[in-house]
């Protein structure tokens, strides 16, 4: 632990929020979460981590629980609307002989880090809303909604795509880019093993419609198709939204039409990237996953680089004596690769709205990096 630093506070209690905390705590640090929503909160469907994980979720001592918790998915099928195999993606691009991708409940996934975390002694409050926060050369001050005031050491941010740490720390509002499609993300359930422990995309034109088990019994589906900017999906009538949309899909996409109901609750969201020209820190604050660098869904890379993110910024922290060289050694190290990984994500969106649906390339290229150590 470096000479100085004896605390940090970190915003946002996701995937993203609760890494950090864990790393940083494995440095020694008295670490502080601070979540703006109550600890119950829904926390999304599914999510899929890839081998290029696996060494952070060791790092963190969570590997053998995500696994124990997920399915390990050995391929990916790609398939044409009628169920026909058009190519498949090989999902141990990193280790042959070790498990695939891992997937799991995102919820489930943040049960696991924020048991670790605790077990660690890391303080978590929920339903503290940041509000400003001013830094100084010593430390910096946070004031949340409730009218609390902190000062810590280091300000770690992982409060998402519309970041309020992130606007402050830049000095202005950084506003997503809209990438041209919506995605529908929809919880299934299924017979025991009636899918096998492979996902699958099925291609319709412009519209995708993915699928991934994450049990025996239960996964999760999502649909990515182009709709304009304006667009929203109000809540009650996106089960025929969805059932519209999954009407050309045969084979496969027939039996999905009977894993969930007009009870289900699909979640409807924009895709969206924030790139930033400026760098992720400041003296005593730093931004890590979606507030620094969002990216679009198609690559299932999001998560993965919040958690390297997360590794990385404990890695630096612990093995240098300034936080001035810490910081800069983060981003440095960050940059480049998640710079590469969400210009190929974004470059799926491109091609597939230009009519272009040979992805296998920029697959290819995207594991050709992820394959390097992070």
């Amino acid at each position: 632990m470096q000479k100085g630093l004896k605390n940090a506070t970190v915003i946002g209690a996701g995937i993203g929020g609760l890494s950090a905390a864990i790393a940083l705590r494995k440095t020694g640090l008295d670490v502080t979460v601070y979540e703006r929503n109550t600890k119950d909160h829904a926390g999304g469907t599914g999510i899929t981590q890839p081998q290029n994980v696996f060494s952070v979720l060791k790092d963190l001592d969570i590997y053998e629980e995500c696994l124990k918790s997920g399915v390990q998915l050995d391929y990916m099928e790609m398939l044409d609307k009628e169920g026909n195999l058009l190519f498949e993606a090989n999902e141990k691009f990193i280790d042959k002989e070790g498990p695939g991708r891992n997937a799991i409940w995102r919820s489930t996934l943040k049960d696991v880090l924020l048991s670790k975390a605790l077990s660690l002694g890391v303080n978590v409050e929920w339903e503290k809303n940041l509000i400003n926060y001013k830094e100084s050369e010593h430390n910096v001050s946070l004031s949340f909604h409730d009218e609390t005031q902190i000062t810590t050491d280091l300000l770690v941010s992982f409060d998402g795509i519309r970041s309020n740490v992130r606007d402050i720390m830049l000095g202005r509002t950084v506003s997503p880019q809209y990438l041209g499609m919506g995605a529908w993300r929809i919880p299934i359930t299924f017979e025991k093993n009636a899918l096998s422990k492979k996902g699958f995309i099925m291609k319709d034109g412009t519209t995708n419609l993915g699928v991934f088990p994450l049990t025996d019994t239960d996964g999760y589906a999502f649909i990515l198709t182009p709709v304009p900017a304006d667009y929203w999906d109000e809540e009650e009538k996106r089960y025929d939204t969805v059932r519209n949309m999954l009407e050309p899909f045969h084979g496969k996409g027939d039996f999905i039409k009977t894993c969930f109901t007009r009870d289900t609750p699909i979640i409807f969201s924009p895709i969206e990237e924030v790139v930033l020209k400026e760098k992720w820190y400041t003296n005593r604050v730093v931004i890590g996953g979606d507030a620094a660098h969002a990216s679009a869904p198609t690559l299932a890379q999001g998560a993965a680089m919040a958690l390297e993110d997360a590794s990385v910024l404990g890695q630096e922290i612990s093995k240098v004596s300034s936080l001035a060289q810490a910081l800069h050694a983060y981003y440095t190290r960050r940059f480049p690769r998640v710079n590469a990984i969400q210009s190929f994500s974004s470059e799926v969106i491109r091609n597939e709205l230009a009519g272009n649906f040979n992805q296998a390339e920029i697959i290819a290229k995207s594991n050709s990096i992820l394959q390097q150590a992070y």
